[in-house]
């Protein structure tokens, strides 16, 4: 450092003891428990190989009415330069690095980087708990620190390992607490420091709270996909301290990305009435017929979901918003229905206006089946993979779909899913400069301004309760209840299980995009005990949403009055409260 340094930083919220040496930022919290010892360092992988410090040139502190700024310059082995910029203000601290030179980024990693000759030095860790607001695990909301954590565009559910698809994205912020916890279904008291990411440009497509053995750091993949030609910062890795819980935390992340113009300040939606209506999808109601889960698909047919919806009726229930679940289409791109299946989607839609309801339909995103290879994401031997909203065929694609859906066929929105299938590799081939993140930001966009053309009072549902994508729709649906596919899907001995992990994620949801409904979704769900559970708790977290229509999937069975009328007064007390009218249903296809 130049000058009589400082050996501490100190603030209302924490305060740091720097190593000048070693790069490292001994943090202590306003309580005196250490938050352990940042590491100032970070590496800019390429293509071409590894970024590792050569030496430290120099380390500069300069003090500020509100905090203080470190900047230190390092000779890289990749790089003609890279210098690291910590700034620290009254209640958090903002870390990143910005490298000179040419390269094609394949790994970032901060708060930890490679050093000759030691190899990736991570930070210190004093913390034994991490909260994620991505629901990757059936159950659980806090892991031990030891423990990955992922927060990312791709996830695959009849994947191992991979089950992160539920939320894609989930808002880029880990939270940490110094406490141990002995049940991962509840969160240890504060405070928490929350290790959140701040970026302009996200063309990386997964977030990673990267642990070791006593130590931590922060890693983003590129995958080849973002050039640096001059220069090229990384995002800001910020620590947020004061939370009393993880949620809060969200709150004040979400605060900051609106201080830095990253996204819209909080603030008030007008959300159309029937948006609030209860929904009824029928997605449940066709695995509950089908004999094998493949088969499932094959029975979104229309004389199918006349009957459901005459079902429902007869229980005393009727949905105001209807969704039209996988795979009414022929192809999933071209989005044209399949007339074997729905011979006149347009006069189901129709009829159900008539009755007073909507009608969304389920679109898939990324599938390129019925798409030209030129307006996808390709691979080496060129076969589609997934549509590319920056070609310009591929947009015209999702453009022809959504005029089609929501002109043609008269449709009131979308249910979009699949989000999970962002194209991920780095032999794959695009049209654009978009990846990762910001790729998933650019299909969905495109839909969205195609459909609010087509149909602008279409309500567009997503998976993707990332602030960053507020301008890309219009609800968030908490996806599904159970992991199917995970060793530990179905819910431990509790009567609660189910309600706790959707509030759970309804509470992530309110955290970081308050201005949106809550689609409460509800499939699928273990048996009847929970299905009456999760519609007694539903209109607290948002929109009642049913996917059964008589008999569930995993317990055989009709479903009995007892449990259809919970359902009814939990939709008359939520229609009740949001002053809703409920549409009206006649038997004319099936008899009274």
């Amino acid at each position: 450092m130049t000058g009589a340094t400082p050996p501490q930083i100190r603030t209302p919220h924490y305060t740091v003891r720097i190593d000048r040496e070693r790069l490292l930022a001994d943090v202590t919290g306003a309580d005196g428990g250490s938050w352990g010892r940042l590491r100032l360092l970070a590496s800019v992988d390429t293509l071409a190989g590894p970024d590792e410090t050569v030496r430290v040139e120099a380390v500069d502190l300069e003090r500020h009415e509100d905090g203080a700024r470190l900047t230190v310059s390092c000779v890289s082995s990749r790089w003609e330069s890279r210098t690291h910029v910590v700034d620290f203000g009254p209640d958090r601290i903002a870390f990143g690095a910005t490298v000179r030179g040419r390269g094609e980024i394949t790994t970032v990693r901060l708060l930890g980087g490679a050093r000759l000759p030691q190899g990736v030095l991570p930070s210190g860790a004093a913390h034994h708990t991490v909260f994620s607001p991505n629901p990757d695990h059936p159950w659980r909301v806090a892991r031990p620190a030891a423990e990955p954590a992922v927060i990312s565009v791709n996830g695959e559910g009849g994947e191992p390992g991979v089950g992160r698809w539920l939320f894609t994205p989930a808002p880029t912020c880990f939270g940490l607490s110094r406490e141990r916890t002995a049940d991962d279904r509840r969160l240890p008291e504060g405070p928490w420091l929350m290790l959140g990411l701040a970026a302009r440009r996200r063309t990386f497509v997964e977030f990673a709270y990267d642990p070791t053995p006593g130590g931590f750091s922060l890693r983003c993949e590129y995958e080849g996909h973002t050039a640096a030609d001059g220069t090229f910062t990384t995002p800001t890795a910020l620590l947020i301290f004061g939370a009393a819980d993880p949620y809060e935390g969200l709150r004040a992340y979400r605060a900051e990305l609106a201080a830095r113009g990253l996204v819209p300040a909080e603030a008030p939606r007008p959300v159309p009435a029937h948006w609030l209506q209860p929904i009824f999808c029928g997605w449940g109601a066709q695995c509950a017929l089908a004999r094998r889960p493949r088969e499932a698909p094959g029975l979104s047919r229309q004389p199918l979901y006349e009957e459901f919806l005459d079902a429902l009726a007869g229980h005393g229930l009727v949905p105001g918003t209807v969704v039209v679940d996988d795979k009414w289409q022929e192809r999933y791109a071209t989005c044209r229905p399949d007339t074997d299946k729905w011979p006149d989607l347009g006069g189901f839609i129709e009829d159900r206006h008539a009755r007073g309801q909507r009608v969304l339909l389920w679109w898939k995103a990324w599938d390129p089946e019925g798409a030209p290879a030129e307006a996808c994401v390709r691979d080496p031997e060129g076969r589609p993979l997934a549509i590319d909203p920056e070609s310009s065929a591929g947009r015209e694609v999702i453009e022809d779909a959504m005029a089609f859906m929501l002109g043609d066929l008269d449709a009131d929105g979308l249910k979009i899913d699949f989000s999970g299938r962002t194209p991920s590799g780095a032999a794959l081939r695009h049209a654009g400069p978009s990846w990762g993140f910001d790729l998933l930001h650019e299909l969905l966009a495109v839909a969205h301004r195609a459909a609010k053309r087509a149909k602008p009072g279409s309500l567009i549902v997503t998976h993707t309760p990332d602030p960053g994508f507020l301008d890309v729709t219009d609800m968030i649906r908490l996806n599904d209840v159970l992991h199917t596919d995970h060793p530990e899907g179905l819910p431990p001995p509790s009567d609660t299980a189910v309600v706790e992990q959707m509030t759970y994620r309804a509470r992530v949801v309110r955290a970081v995009c308050p201005e949106l409904p809550v689609d409460t979704d509800g499939w699928c769900l273990p048996g009847r005990r929970d299905l009456a559970a999760y519609a007694r708790a539903a209109p607290a977290l948002g929109v009642p949403a049913l996917y059964y229509a008589d008999r569930m999937d995993l317990e055989p069975g009709p479903v009995g009055p007892g449990t259809w009328a919970v359902v009814a007064a939990s939709w008359a007390a939520h229609r009740e409260a949001h002053g809703l009218t409920e549409p009206r249903h006649t038997i004319v296809r099936h008899g009274a």
